[in-house]
């Protein structure tokens, strides 16, 4: 496996900042806080759903991590499965991941801004109608268009200012986690009850007695002793929309300067240990604070309400834990402090949507599947080109995402590709390590397996609600454009054989 990379950069990262970017992807305060609060729709127990989920996320740590360390290669996921599995696999695969989902997922990056930063925030500020308007159509575009600002001003920073960056993140949002932790924890249920529904009035206006209202009116009855191992089993790939993409850090791999290669691999698996750790953390500090039964119900009804399937719920707003810790204590300032605080890791993950993808369409542009201007890069600039291959699609998505309802429900069905191309890239690990190093070649095997039932639940689980025509005709079509591509850069160069090495032979 003497394959050659399809560039070289200069190596301006360390493994800590590779480890503190993939940290900031699989991160539980961001997206993950919306996905624990999704809980309630499937059942089981989340905690115990967590471990096990973590378990994968780990697996997938020590797959890309070993990739990372044995081919540090710009590109990741682009440049093991072109050299690993083929170009035509590897094109097709990585390209509709790191291209068209990438600007797919802006509105996703959106949605989250505007739940856990901007409505808090705005409304906690007293500008209730600002944060009403972000939930209309132009506000929903509009939370899109900062998301993409975000992500485009981290990737404009350049490498070594990414870098910084992404420190200052870290250091701010643990700061702020520390203490909704320690408000959490040394809180107590009926204390907690008490705030929260003298702050939901003041705040939001709900009755002096939501917190009542929400335990009566709920009727999920969630306990956390409760383990209903189906349903405890059907919350792992729920967890794992969040925790899995642990790789996508791995297009900055051929960027990183490491005196032993091992140091790459052990960055991914701190990541994802720290995901899982913290992930815990939060969950024990909401059992402690508000009693889990409390949250749960919470998020039944808020999310019944959304859907029509509950009764209303006391509470106009989705009940964040950071809103709840910051309700523990009586200054508006202080409040807007810990949500602005906790903004920081929701800012971080926004910010890792481009940079990576930026990467893998310079690759595959040196490779000349792309205009060979998408390759144009000095030192650690920006890839100009690259970085309008994605910002302008990503904001036409978005405008589809925000004026066309049924758009986002196809847009969904996005997490199934970046799934197909992870198991992609632990394809690449077997054929890759197969014969010299088989332990790796057997957790690389195992990990493809996991992660194909993953998708089988999500395609075939009602709860997940991905297999619809539209869905369906959605996935279709990113791979379609993906192939056009590569039938036409093959027939702009009649010996792309040469041009990507083939070592799959």
């Amino acid at each position: 496996m003497n394959a050659q990379p399809p560039v070289a950069l200069p190596k301006t990262w360390s493994p800590l900042d590779f480890g503190l970017h993939a940290f900031l992807v699989v991160n539980p305060l961001a997206l993950g806080l919306w996905i624990f609060s999704l809980a309630p729709l499937v059942g089981g127990n989340l905690f115990l759903a967590v471990v096990f989920a973590g378990v994968i996320i780990l697996a997938a740590a020590v797959v890309f991590g070993s990739l990372a360390a044995r081919w540090p290669w710009t590109g990741g996921d682009y440049s093991w499965q072109t050299r690993l599995l083929g170009p035509r696999i590897g094109v097709v695969l990585a390209l509709t991941s790191w291209w068209l989902v990438a600007a797919a997922l802006a509105p996703v990056y959106g949605n989250v801004l505007v739940v856990q930063v901007l409505e808090p925030l705005l409304t906690h500020a007293g500008w209730d109608g600002l944060a009403s308007w972000f939930h209309g159509r132009e506000g929903i575009f509009s939370a899109s268009l900062i998301a993409i600002a975000v992500a485009t001003a981290f990737v404009g920073m350049g490498m070594r200012g990414a870098a910084i960056a992404q420190r200052v993140v870290v250091v701010v949002g643990s700061a702020a986690l520390v203490v909704v932790l320690a408000l959490l924890i040394t809180g107590d249920p009926a204390t907690v009850g008490k705030e929260f529904d003298v702050k939901a009035a003041d705040v939001y206006g709900a009755s002096p007695l939501a917190s009542a209202q929400i335990v009566e009116v709920g009727d999920l009855n969630a306990q956390v002793t409760e383990v209903d191992a189906v349903d405890t089993f059907r919350l792992v790939p729920l967890v794992l929309l969040f925790g899995l993409w642990i790789g996508w850090a791995s297009p900055l791999a051929g960027e990183i300067r490491a005196r032993k290669p091992e140091s790459i691999r052990a960055a991914l698996i701190r990541a994802a240990a720290a995901s899982t750790v913290t992930s815990l953390l939060l969950l024990v500090a909401v059992g402690r604070g508000s009693t889990w039964e409390f949250w749960n119900e919470a998020n039944n009804l808020y999310f019944g309400t959304l859907y029509g399937t509950t009764a209303a719920t006391p509470l106009p707003a989705w009940p964040s834990p950071v809103v709840l810790a910051a309700w523990l204590t009586d200054s508006t300032f202080l409040q807007i402090a810990i949500i602005a605080g906790m903004a920081a890791w929701v800012i971080g993950w926004t910010a890792t949507l481009f940079l990576g993808a930026t990467r893998v369409l310079l690759a595959a542009a040196s490779d000349r599947v792309l205009p060979e201007a998408v390759a144009r890069t000095t030192g650690d600039s920006v890839p100009l080109v690259a970085l309008v291959l994605l910002v302008v699609p990503a904001c036409a998505l978005a405008a589809v995402d925000a004026y066309w309802d049924a758009f986002a429900e196809w847009s969904a069905v996005t997490v199934v590709v970046l799934a197909v191309t992870t198991a992609g890239s632990g394809l690449a690990a077997v054929a890759g390590f197969g014969r010299r190093r088989r332990g790796l070649a057997a957790i690389s095997a195992l990990f493809v397996l996991l992660v194909v039932g993953v998708i089988g639940i999500w395609m075939l689980d009602p709860v997940y609600g991905l297999r619809t025509f539209g869905a369906l005709a959605f996935l279709v079509a990113l791979y379609g454009i993906s192939t056009g591509v590569f039938v036409m850069s093959c027939r702009r160069e009649r010996r792309l054989r040469v041009t990507i090495p083939d070592v799959s032979a």
